[in-house]
Formats: C-alpha cells, structure tokens, sequence
C-alpha cells in the first residue's frame, strides 16, 4: 500500500508542476531535433532514466542519513549550477549538431546529442525538494531495509516520469512537428533558433532566474 500510495502521489506530481517547470528546457531539445516521435524518445530516455535513478539516489541518501550530501542537495544555488551548465553544454552540442547537418548533402534531421549530458540532466531535475518527493524520502528514511528503500525511490520514480514521459513524447511532440510544417518555411530558422533559446534558459537557471 506504501508503494501503491507513494505512485499515485508521484503520478499526480508528475502531471502537474513538473510537467510544466520542463518545458522550456526541453522544448527547445525538441524542435531543434525537428520534434519527430524517434529522436524525441531519443531525448527523453536518457532524461528519464536520468530522473529515476536521480530518485533511487534520494531515497538511498535519506535511508543511509549521508548529512553533509543532503545540505548539498538542499543548496538550491549548487543545482542551479551544475543544471544551468549542463544546460549550456546540451545547447552547444545541440549547434554544432545542426551545424554539422547542414553542410553535408543529407537532408536527415540531427541526431539528438550527449546522453551522458541528458541523463544527468534528468538526475538533476529530480533533486527539487519539494513535498512529494520529501514524502518519498521520509517513508524511506524509516523503511526496514535498503531494497525497501530503492522500491520506494523506484515506485516514485516510475510515478514521476510516466504522465511527463507521455506528455512530452506524445502531446508536445506533437505540437511542435505540426508547427514547424505549418512554418515550413521557416523551419530550418526555427531549429537554429532552438539551441539559442536553449542557451537562455541554461543561462537563466545558471543565475537563479527560473528555478526548475
């Protein structure tokens, strides 16, 4: 029933708050990949696995009272830090990627760039402190045992990222590939703009402005 009741908890906070706090970091990973359904599920795997495991770790630390990781996972400014440019790194990347794609004679859209880059961009979008995941590592701050802990990170972590998944890799997907085509000829200006924007919003959670 913990379990149980630990999923819906996470379902619900994953189709709410944090569905919408990520979407001006991924929608410009999107559209820059042409917001086609495979190179957005390559996008959204590595993050989601990211955002699972980043949950295990959360239950793991309040399990085995690591004091001084959890001050560090508290200090809001750090994560902005290392969110804000590992955010700069995937627009980079994200760039020369285009950059590349365009100067050869394909016309194939970019691959999706840097996994390692996404999948500790979800581990990083999964250390917000906020109440439901507080739940989570309370129940496993008082679990019996270690496996009992990881289920709990795990059930949460499942819960989190399965509306979210579908949402970006179904809903948003779909919306911007309908608007690139009815912007076709703006299209490749589009996808240019993309990394450009998601330089900004890496800059802007680098310096505290938006808070993920």
């Amino acid at each position: 029933m913990a379990l149980l009741s630990l999923f819906l908890i996470a379902l619900s906070y994953g189709a709410t708050a944090c569905m919408l706090s990520c979407m001006p970091l991924l929608s410009p990973i999107l559209l820059a990949n042409s917001a086609t359904r495979s190179q957005s599920l390559q996008v959204l795997f590595p993050i989601s696995l990211g955002r699972i495991s980043g949950y295990i770790f959360l239950s793991l630390i309040a399990f085995l009272g690591s004091s001084m990781i959890k001050s560090l996972i508290k200090d809001t400014d750090l994560m902005g830090y290392l969110l804000g440019s590992i955010t700069l790194i995937l627009a980079i990347r994200l760039w020369f990627s285009l950059r590349r794609t365009s100067s050869c004679c394909s016309a194939s859209s970019p691959s999706p760039q840097g996994k390692i880059e996404l999948f500790f961009t979800g581990a990083l979008l999964s250390m917000s402190l906020c109440a439901p995941v507080i739940t989570m590592m309370t129940l496993s701050a008082a679990s019996s045992s270690l496996m009992w802990a990881v289920a709990y990170g795990l059930a949460f972590g499942l819960g989190a990222t399965l509306l979210w998944f579908l949402f970006f890799s179904v809903v948003l997907t779909a919306i911007l590939k309908e608007s690139l085509h009815h912007l076709s000829n703006y299209r490749n200006l589009l996808q240019r703009f993309a990394p450009l924007l998601l330089a900004g919003v890496g800059i802007a959670i680098f310096n505290g402005w938006i808070r993920l």
